[in-house]
């Protein structure tokens, strides 16, 4: 009798594209409510309740629900708060939590950011945003055939 593959168990198990799809939809509508500084829509997106973390670049982390928002709300309103656009996105998920990886271009800058996800019953709520800077990539990355490999300082780990 041919052996079958062993059945993952459900956290293991990965979600179809169908899942992949509304989590960056929810992903694109949380930069969405940023950009057009829309404080209702951020809200609605965030859990409602449960544990969840803010970290924006160079700030104490956030922790509690009240704070997170009245830190969206203090950016949205701010005259010179960026406008991001959000590029490279990655995605891995498993039954009810998923995470997306993905580079933020600012005017100045460009930051890393990841953006964890959990489903309830009307959808994909954000749960944790965690962002910083990195050095900038340039958007036209040369071909395979064309690039040579960068030189790794020996001097770090990874």
């Amino acid at each position: 009798m041919p052996r079958r593959p062993p059945r993952l168990p459900p956290l293991l198990a990965e979600f179809d594209e169908e899942e992949r799809e509304a989590v960056l939809a929810a992903n694109r509508a949380f930069y969405r409510a940023f950009n057009d500084r829309d404080y209702a829509a951020m809200d609605l997106l965030w859990a409602p309740t449960g544990a969840m973390v803010c970290l924006h670049p160079g700030q104490a982390p956030l922790l509690e629900r009240s704070e997170i928002m009245a830190s969206w709300r203090a950016i949205m309103r701010h005259p010179e708060a960026p406008r991001v656009r959000c590029t490279d996105e990655w995605v891995v998920g498993r039954s009810g939590l998923a995470l997306v990886v993905c580079r933020e271009i600012l005017s100045n800058g460009q930051l890393m950011a990841t953006n964890s996800f959990v489903r309830l019953n009307d959808g994909w709520r954000i749960l944790g945003h965690h962002s910083g800077p990195v050095p900038s990539v340039e958007q036209n990355r040369p071909t395979a055939a064309s690039a040579s490999p960068p030189m790794r300082d020996r001097r770090k780990l990874h």
